[in-house]
């Protein structure tokens, strides 16, 4: 049996779910990572080796990292006075890419019709975006949640060494919260954090999903908990974007995450929240916790320096070399994972599975619906978009997802549980309209029947 899902892992140049991807703006690095005429820095998207660097006049530009000239690498070269200049033979690109300066050349001159592949680049909320498109005219950039307008965001950046797609499923999975994070812990410690309280007297999930305008939208609830009319919501925004929700709604401090594919085997996290999120690098939904066994540390601390290679921007120390400090002690007295950390502990366990994991090996459960519909949405978009070019509506329409909700509350009893995701979004000022039939227009999108799950 093949993997039926293994096209969806694969991101490089002229493969489906590559192709699909290249479609949307998509982020790549933190504005504060480049200077004006500081030292270009390696990135990589969707199997491709690029260099970025911010000009003389603070203009950002994203470069093939290979001079056009030789293919010799432009990460060796020098920025500077507008522009950056390849060390082989000083051949000088601006941030479109465009040939300024050829001194090797007997009479000086640039010929016009060299340039190096640039890629369109902006920048918004302290993140740098790049569309590696096929379109002249970028689409509009995306409005997903708080992402959406000028305001500067807390952005926290984690590489996975693993495939994309198993790092995001981790972020919807809303069984393995009452285990792998807090299996250890009793409902008396939770005190009065309620999230906290839920998940520790009702481990087990009854859940329902839905396909969305923009992705997929998860509402779980626990029915042996204390409180099992409560029911939370989780959002899929295609490609590759979370937004998982903590809290009740009205206590909800916005979170998104964006999953970027460097290549088939390395993911980078960028998990963007408002700053009033975080306290000293630490949760503040999270902080009550804190002394609870394996639930709060500083990621900063555990961050190692950002070196020049490939792969050598925003790493762990917790790995797979080191078991990812994994404590036996621990794991025997409270720890249900033996790991610190909830990002350590979701690095752990996807990164185990392999760096693309066979999921003909698998065995899903009811409790994976959430999972089992994302991958089939995104399956039905990738190939939508190989046969005819459609794409789904958010592309050009982003603010379908401005505001966009997460978090959960008490559903009334007979209260069907869409109705009261359209009522809080409403009250909230967000978009109520969730299916593709909610939708006022008549532009053509994703397909949502038998989608009441």
């Amino acid at each position: 049996m093949t993997d039926p899902f293994a096209k969806l892992t694969q991101v490089g140049p002229g493969s489906p779910t590559g192709e699909f991807f290249r479609q949307f703006w998509l982020p790549i690095a933190r504005s504060d990572e480049f200077e004006a005429d500081g030292a270009p820095i390696r990135l990589m998207a969707l199997g491709e080796r690029l260099v970025g660097f911010r000009d003389s006049d603070g203009r950002m530009g994203i470069f093939d990292h290979r001079c056009p000239h030789r293919c010799a690498s432009l990460f060796f070269g020098r920025n500077e006075e507008g522009g950056l200049r390849c060390s082989y033979h000083g051949w000088k690109f601006d941030v479109e890419g465009r040939c300024t300066d050829v001194p090797s050349i007997a009479g000086g001159g640039a010929p016009t019709r060299v340039r190096a592949k640039a890629y369109s680049v902006r920048e918004r909320n302290g993140l740098v975006w790049i569309y590696m498109g096929s379109r002249e005219a970028p689409p509009p950039l995306p409005e997903i949640g708080v992402v959406a307008g000028d305001e500067e965001l807390e952005i926290q950046m984690w590489l996975r060494e693993c495939n994309w797609l198993q790092g995001m499923e981790g972020d919807i999975d809303a069984s393995h919260l009452a285990f792998l994070h807090h299996g250890g812990h009793d409902p008396e410690e939770a005190g009065e954090h309620f999230i906290m309280k839920w998940l520790t007297t009702g481990r087990a999930v009854e859940t329902k999903v839905v396909n969305t305008v923009w992705g997929t939208m998860e509402g779980h609830r626990r029915p042996d908990s204390f409180t099992p009319d409560y029911r939370h919501y989780t959002q899929q925004v295609l490609p590759s974007t979370t937004v998982p929700g903590q809290n009740l709604f009205e206590a909800e401090e916005p979170l998104v995450r964006f999953w970027l594919p460097m290549d088939d085997t390395h993911s980078m996290i960028f998990q963007v929240s408002r700053k009033q999120g975080l306290v000293d690098g630490k949760s503040v939904f999270l902080g009550p916790l804190e002394k609870l066994p394996g639930v709060v540390v500083r990621m900063a601390d555990l961050l190692q320096p950002n070196s020049d290679d490939w792969y050598g921007r925003w790493r762990l120390t917790p790995s797979e070399e080191n078991d990812y400090f994994l404590d036996r002690d621990a794991q025997a007295k409270g720890n249900y994972s033996g790991v610190e950390g909830i990002q350590i502990q979701d690095k752990m366990i996807t990164e185990s599975m392999g760096a693309v994991v066979d999921r003909s090996f698998e065995h899903l459960s009811a409790s994976d619906l959430m999972i089992s519909r994302t991958r089939r949405r995104l399956l039905k978009a990738v190939d939508a978009y190989a046969a005819t070019g459609e794409l789904p509506v958010t592309v050009d329409n982003p603010g379908l997802t401005r505001g966009i909700m997460a978090g959960g509350g008490h559903v009334p009893e007979g209260t069907d549980w869409l109705q009261y995701y359209r009522d809080v979004a409403e009250a909230a000022g967000a978009d109520p309209r969730i299916l593709e039939n909610d939708r006022a227009d008549a532009a053509v999108g994703e397909s949502t029947q038998g989608a009441g799950a």
